[in-house]
């Protein structure tokens, strides 16, 4: 059985929630011991050596493909023809029109559908048009969590016998001990280290920052309060926007804004922290949730979508449009010692329930159902 897989995550320089699945799930495939044959296709070469190193393990072939056009709907086409390929696995939800195999697609989310105003124009255009139809075309969909398979039976109308969950994994980088983070690894690293509260996952308007600083401002006011680290591209426009709102609320010295941080500084970022604070408006995983509690840092999130599928009990919910419940969740977080020790266990052992190990059996398993000749 040969799967052909859509693996140009494996050679981005951006490393959103979709390029870490690619990776982490191209990594896992390959450490399966009955793994089907798989042919990473990509756009332009892998320049990570430790990428480059999956190639080794014989389970995935890496396989570069020059197009000046038409990379998904002419050049990938041909080559699955040309390498007999039995199934395609397209992990961004977009399905060229015309494949010579089945084609399985991962649906992430469906935010832009629960939260249109959040998204630009021409993006909402493009995901309203392209991700029905494509999985219409779709043999099969893979849903990243439970709340995302429901969204897609309740707003998509897909079948449910047509969607499998197959739930993320969390790195084994990420862990409780380990280095600090280097006093100059960004402006603010050395005040940082010594505690703070803690936002990663980028700067999206579903990530909920305004409210998030509304909430660390009023609790300013009340109590001595470690500094606040927002991570993500300061320099788009929502990161302007929660830079613009932090000195509107006269945090200007009270919040760090470091930009998108190298991977490897976030293990030591993730202890640093008292809490990390995630109440996003919609998500359909939630990876920084899992990343934090496998590094032994309590976390406050979202009683909503996949968040409360993910942490379970091991972390504060609040509704994140509740402005004052935000306030006091985090209040508790940080005041209470007691209660970070307790989150901080059960998010220790919530966390290993997800391994990346288990996603790779679980997606090899819809290969086989679904692949052409298998």
């Amino acid at each position: 059985m040969r799967i052909g897989l859509d693996a140009r995550a494996l050679a981005s320089r951006r490393r959103s929630g979709v390029e870490h699945y690619v990776i982490n799930l191209t990594r896992a495939l390959a450490e399966l011991a009955d793994a089907p044959e798989i042919i990473a296709y990509l756009d332009q070469p892998v320049t990570d050596p430790g990428l480059a190193r999956v190639a080794a393990s014989g389970k995935v072939r890496l396989q570069l493909m020059r197009a000046r056009r038409g990379w998904l709907r002419a050049a990938l086409p041909w080559q699955l023809w040309r390498d007999r390929a039995g199934l395609i696995h397209l992990p961004s939800t977009i399905v060229p029109p015309l494949l010579p195999c089945p084609a399985v697609v991962t649906a992430h989310d469906l935010a832009w559908a629960r939260y249109p105003e959040t998204y630009e124009s021409a993006d909402l255009r493009m995901q309203t048009r392209v991700v029905p139809r494509s999985i219409r075309r779709a043999a099969h969909v893979i849903a990243v969590s439970q709340a995302t398979a429901d969204d897609l039976v309740d707003l998509l109308r897909v079948p449910a016998d047509k969607i499998t969950v197959t739930r993320l994994g969390v790195s084994t980088v990420f862990r409780p001990d380990g280095p600090r983070i280097p006093a100059d690894a960004f402006a603010g690293a050395e005040r940082a280290r010594e505690g703070c509260v803690l936002h990663t996952g980028g700067l999206h308007p579903r990530k909920n920052v305004p409210r998030l600083l509304e909430a660390y401002a009023i609790l300013r006011r009340e109590m001595a309060c470690p500094p606040f680290v927002i991570a993500g591209d300061a320099g788009s426009g929502s990161g302007q926007q929660a830079i613009a709102k932090a000195a509107a609320l006269g945090l200007a010295g009270d919040v760090i804004f470091p930009g998108q941080l190298a991977e490897a500084l976030l293990p030591a970022l993730y202890r640093a922290a008292v809490v990390v604070a995630y109440p996003s408006l919609h998500e359909g995983f939630g990876l920084p949730i899992l990343e934090a509690m496998a590094s032994g840092a309590p976390v406050v999130t979202s009683d909503r979508s996949s968040m409360k599928e993910v942490a379970g009990d091991a972390a504060v919910l609040v509704d994140p449009e509740d402005i004052q419940g935000l306030t006091e969740a985090l209040r508790r977080a940080i005041s209470d010692e007691g209660l970070r020790e307790q989150l901080r266990q059960k998010g220790l052992a919530r966390s290993q329930e997800f391994r990346w190990e288990r996603t790779a059996r679980e997606t090899a398993a819809v290969y086989r159902r679904f692949a052409r000749g298998s």
